[in-house]
């Protein structure tokens, strides 16, 4: 039995329930699941500044619930800091979607284009696939000018138009061959643009999900040696004590 936890690291309810669709939908007969968000911070994550300000509420809610999960996946198509501290914090696996979802499209062509909502994440996903050591695989960050707070929304026809334009563009004038679409608030639309292009199109939540099963499957987790080493122990200021928690008590010389 793999447990996972999907922690939303927006405050958005609706998020919530649309990843609980999605891994209900994807995952396994032998996979439990439970999705949780913050207690505290921006209702959308569309920039650095929103994403600084959802890193303390997701590592709190991840301190809380990582004795009873055997994996975790951070629900925001960015980069997210959180991702690699919360690896820094347990021996046990951590994904991005993004991550995710871009290391599994250059298996499945030679190029990859990101559809994505407002313009600011261009820069900072070309960032991401240059981070992730593939930005000759990638074709394209293609924008569409929505913002994170509409997919929390009744479903929108305008919405899928405006992500299959972007999509097509990216297959029939940059060259994709696969598109990931760059924003946990698209799950669910993966397989009837999928079906529109006649490419693969990739949902991050399902990559995140299948990668974690493997893992759990193959017995794999993330090295611990020197990137993702625990951290060393320190004195914490005006935080909860909670914090202090994941340090290690050893130090080094």
């Amino acid at each position: 039995m793999l447990k996972i936890l999907i922690i939303n690291p927006n405050t958005s309810e609706h998020f919530n329930q649309l990843l609980q669709v999605t891994a209900d939908l994807y995952s396994l007969d032998s996979t439990e699941f439970k999705v949780v968000s913050p207690k505290a911070g921006p209702s959308a994550i569309e920039g650095v500044y929103d994403e600084a300000l959802s890193v303390q509420g997701t590592v709190e809610i991840f301190l809380e619930y990582e004795p009873d999960f055997d994996g975790f996946i951070v629900a925001c198509f960015s980069d997210p800091l959180s991702v690699y501290a919360l690896r820094e914090i347990s021996s046990k696996p951590v994904i991005g979607i993004a991550e995710a979802s871009i290391h599994l499209a250059c298996l499945l062509g030679n190029k990859f284009s990101i559809v994505t909502t407002n313009e600011r994440w261009g820069p900072l996903l070309t960032e991401a696939v240059k981070k992730y050591g593939v930005e000759s695989r990638c074709a394209s960050v293609r924008t569409t000018n929505l913002r994170v707070s509409d997919f929390g929304k009744e479903e929108d026809a305008s919405l899928k138009k405006a992500i299959e334009t972007e999509a097509y563009a990216a297959v029939t004038e940059d060259g994709a061959e696969v598109i990931c679409l760059g924003c946990a608030g698209m799950s669910g639309f993966d397989k009837e643009l999928q079906q529109k292009l006649d490419v693969p199109v990739l949902d991050g939540v399902v990559c995140a999900l299948k990668i974690l099963e493997l893992f759990h499957q193959y017995g794999l987790t993330h090295s611990k040696i020197l990137t993702y080493s625990t951290p060393l122990l320190k004195e914490l200021n005006n935080l909860s004590p909670n914090f202090a928690k994941a340090y290690s008590t050893k130090i080094k010389k």
